[in-house]
């Protein structure tokens, strides 16, 4: 029998945001990628992927009951800060929330607590603002977090991970959709159930190494999150594991049943 707790889910996303680590985008100090983070072709490919993968994915979840903090740099332009209030503006319970750079621990940490409501539990999950999580996510960490905590202990932090989804690579001659499980946890969607006001969450540990610091299920069978590919990506688009690929059949019906979106639609995306 499960655990009796109440968790609340607080999905985290770091929108472009202007951080002293976490990313390796240049090598220039905070000027240099501050006006990397800001180029305005690069923001309107953001908000185009956004627009496209992430939002629609947060807007369907099966169960709308969460929160979402969106992290923005405290000099975010203010033209794009507005944009991306009117996107979000449909999200029930979602906060921008505008810091001046600091480590991603800490501001990633003072934004879950600025958003904590819990009466017990807090399952923080992370999302890229150019990712899509499946309809079912925050339906399926509310759904394990009781169980995973029967094994650990109700008050020890564990991982949720989904290690099935699909990669979509975006470029001129064409785009590709193709599955993968991966051998290594993947962020997207992740999320640490933990007790509220409790220190560690899901950007303790680096997203590839979680496993090695607590305990963490991960479902390698149901397809969870789609990572978009391209020549924005900040950390190195790799496959750790196994690459499927699937018939145009297999992936319509993954489309029709997992996420809000058409295959067509992800496939007539440009860089």
């Amino acid at each position: 029998m499960s655990v009796n707790i109440r968790p609340q889910v607080i999905i985290v996303i770091r929108f472009s945001y202007l951080g002293e680590n976490g990313w390796r985008l240049t090598h220039g100090g905070l000027e240099a990628n501050r006006a990397a983070l800001y180029d305005e072709a690069r923001l309107a490919r953001r908000f185009k992927l956004f627009e496209a993968l992430t939002l629609p994915s947060l807007l369907s979840q099966t169960d709308a009951d969460f929160s979402t903090a969106i992290l923005i740099g405290s000099d975010f332009p203010l033209a794009w800060r507005k944009r991306l209030t009117d996107l979000v503006r449909p999200l029930a319970k979602a906060r921008i929330i505008a810091l001046p750079p600091m480590k991603n621990f800490a501001a990633t940490k003072k934004v879950l607590d600025l958003c904590t409501e819990a009466p017990s539990h807090v399952i923080s999950i992370r999302l890229d603002d150019d990712d899509a999580i499946s309809v079912d996510c925050v339906a399926e960490q509310k759904r394990l977090a009781p169980m995973v905590l029967e094994i650990s202990g109700v008050d020890t932090p564990t991982i949720v991970a989904f290690n099935n989804g699909l990669f979509l690579k975006i470029a001129e001659g064409g785009n590709k959709l193709f599955g993968v499980i991966e051998s290594l946890p993947l962020g997207i969607g992740m999320g640490m159930i933990a007790p509220k006001g409790m220190r560690p969450t899901i950007f303790s540990t680096d997203h590839r190494q979680i496993h090695t610091r607590w305990n963490c299920y991960t479902d390698s069978v149901t397809p969870h999150f789609i990572r978009s590919v391209h020549g924005d990506n900040d950390s190195g688009a790799r496959v750790y594991g196994v690459e499927k690929d699937y018939s145009d059949t297999e992936l319509d019906n993954i489309m029709a049943t997992r996420f809000p979106f058409s295959r067509a639609e992800l496939m007539s995306l440009r860089p």
